[in-house]
């Protein structure tokens, strides 16, 4: 079975970063994970697990499972799905969910769950935009835009936590993840004109390239005056300075953020699918 499957991600990166790095934009959340667990970072106490398709010595497939978070359907080229769910069945894998492309997450749902019915509840549509060229709002919010430094991060960590119930991501131990953005200075806030903290926006690091920014934040309270957009627009420009892209997701069921981004420059790449499998 040309599926191959390792809990060391050295082993994976070595194999699948030729296929990731040939369209870094595509593959950024991929790249992403890659790259952070390759740094030491864990998303839970749950092995994670890395597989690749080998095709005669070409790599045509990549998957990543960094629980708590769904099974990521980085490639799965359509002749492989069935291979895939397979091999997964045959490891006897807990797959939680699948992000992925729409086409290839509708596909391994219909044969994870062949004459069985579906037991998958879809959670969100995403769309991955890329950056064309940085047009800042004009005009801009009262205020301006700094890094956060240290004595923001017990805000950084609420508001963190505030946006994960919102787009209802897997719970996760945020503050190691937000020291580090804080110390590279990766993680922005807008401060209206008292200067108090008002919007946030953060970026990745760089991989092959990219640069990706989330989460982006605004507290309900501070919503619907630009402040969102104005953060953004700062942490894009950062990270031109990192980086030849820059890309971001957004939720297709919040119009007023796709709206905001494309106003900004960003255009759109590619929709993702989100669905978690009832236990």
């Amino acid at each position: 079975m040309p599926w191959e499957f390792s809990g060391d991600v050295e082993t994976y990166a070595g194999r699948v970063w030729g296929l990731l790095t040939g369209d870094p934009v595509e593959h950024v959340l991929a790249l992403r994970v890659l790259e952070s667990a390759r740094a030491g970072h864990r998303w839970s106490e749950q092995d994670m697990l890395f597989g690749w398709y080998d095709d005669g010595g070409r790599v045509r497939g990549a998957v990543s499972l960094t629980p708590p978070y769904e099974l990521l359907l980085a490639a799965v080229p359509d002749d492989t799905v069935a291979e895939l769910v397979a091999a997964l069945r045959g490891r006897a894998v807990a797959v939680p969910g699948l992000h992925g492309p729409v086409r290839t997450v509708e596909r391994f749902v219909a044969a994870w769950f062949a004459g069985a019915g579906s037991a998958a509840t879809a959670v969100k549509r995403l769309r991955l935009y890329a950056l064309g060229r940085l047009v800042p709002p004009e005009p801009a919010p009262p205020g301006e835009a700094r890094p956060a430094g240290d004595e923001d991060l017990d805000l950084a960590l609420d508001w963190m936590r505030a946006f994960a119930r919102d787009v209802d991501a897997p719970t996760t131990s945020a503050e190691p993840a937000v020291r580090r953005q804080i110390d590279e200075g990766r993680l922005w806030l807008w401060l209206d004109n008292a200067r108090r903290p008002v919007a946030l926006a953060a970026r990745s690091t760089t991989a092959a390239g990219v640069i990706g920014l989330a989460p982006v934040y605004t507290p309900p309270r501070h919503r619907r005056r630009g402040y969102g957009s104005a953060v953004t627009a700062a942490c894009t420009a950062d990270a031109l300075r990192h980086a030849e892209r820059v890309v971001l997701f957004t939720d297709l069921a919040n119009p007023t953020a796709n709206s905001i981004y494309q106003q900004l420059g960003y255009r759109p790449v590619s929709d993702r699918h989100v669905v978690r499998f009832d236990r």
